[in-house]
């Protein structure tokens, strides 16, 4: 694919194949219910699955499992790994796209 492609992409795709039926006309209900796309219900239901609210960080995806009694410096930390976390995963994926491109 073009070099452009990669660049430009902000987000991942993937393309999934042999959806069962009921699978199918389950998704495609919930996005007819809720108004949604069938591609955002994806999305919600893949997030769900893997415990991620869109848009939540790590500190607020482990919420219930650190709980609340945590100290500013605690949460401080937790956010700052979350960022290096990012930041290496983002370079990380440079890194494949251009081993890939």
């Amino acid at each position: 694919m073009h070099e452009c492609y990669h660049a430009c992409m902000k987000t991942l795709q993937y393309t999934i194949r042999n959806i069962p039926e009921p699978v199918d006309r389950y998704l495609r209900k919930r996005a007819q219910l809720s108004g949604k796309s069938l591609n955002q219900v994806i999305i919600d239901e893949l997030s769900d699955k893997a415990g991620i609210k869109p848009g939540q960080s790590l500190v607020e995806s482990l919420s219930w499992f650190i709980g609340s009694g945590m100290d500013q410096d605690v949460i401080d930390a937790l956010q700052e790994e979350d960022k290096i976390q990012k930041q290496l995963a983002a370079r990380e994926l440079d890194a494949i796209r251009k081993i890939t491109s």
